[in-house]
């Protein structure tokens, strides 16, 4: 008659235990939900064509790099539009969405793509919006130069309800929304201007970036500044 070893039988239920809670905690953290807020909508039409003195004049003049382009990269659409209004700075904004964000999908940030369209970048600041009571939107501003153009942005990203400043908290986002069983989705924003005046670009575009808010259709305000 054979018996078993009391070492061998711990060792199993051990291994057997590990690999049960493994299972576990792989299946606790797996997506059950995508957040594809524009499945059926188009993008454009969520947000308004006349914002506050603003009214939407053409395309013309946009910094679009190739990975804005390329939807394959992250990105499902990309609004691109230039706003115009008698005695104001020109607005140029740049919203692009992408549904699934994780792996290799990233919000691609200006700082990054301006210098490889020949611009040099400085004057790099950290601001907040507060667009609703209660709730923070993150943003960061630099200024971008390229010949006799000299551009001032603002810009921030949206994963999920999160408001990331950098690649490291992108990912951190998309991490907390997959403990959540969540494939969070995302947008990039990006307002600018051209002119050498700082201080009048940057209240140009606060106030571009308030009345676009108050403007925009319930899910226009979603996919901008999430449900926070």
């Amino acid at each position: 008659m054979t018996t078993r070893s009391p070492t061998l039988t711990r060792r199993s239920l051990l291994a057997g235990a590990a690999m049960m809670a493994t299972s576990a905690t792989a299946y606790a953290v797996m997506p059950r939900h995508a957040e594809h807020r524009l499945a059926r909508r188009k993008l454009g039409t969520l947000i308004s064509k006349q914002i506050g003195p603003w009214q939407n004049s053409s395309a013309v003049g946009i910094v679009v790099t190739n990975s804005e382009v390329d939807q394959s990269d992250g990105y499902d659409q990309l609004l691109t539009r230039v706003y115009s209004a008698p005695g104001l700075p020109t607005i140029m904004l740049l919203i692009a969405y992408g549904s699934t964000q994780g792996g290799s999908l990233q919000l691609h940030r200006p700082e990054t793509c301006y210098p490889g369209q020949g611009f040099h970048i400085g004057d790099f600041e950290e601001t907040d919006f507060g667009f609703r009571a209660g709730s923070v939107v993150q943003a960061r501003r630099f200024t971008a130069w390229r010949d006799s153009r000299t551009e001032r942005l603002v810009y921030w990203t949206r994963i999920a309800d999160s408001f990331p400043l950098d690649t490291a908290h992108e990912y951190s986002a998309i991490f907390n929304s997959v403990l959540r069983g969540i494939v969070p989705d995302g947008a990039l924003i990006r307002i600018s201007t051209i002119g050498e005046n700082i201080a009048n670009s940057d209240l140009a575009i606060t106030n571009f970036a308030r009345s676009m808010i108050a403007t925009a259709t319930p899910m226009g305000r979603q996919i901008l500044i999430g449900q926070t």
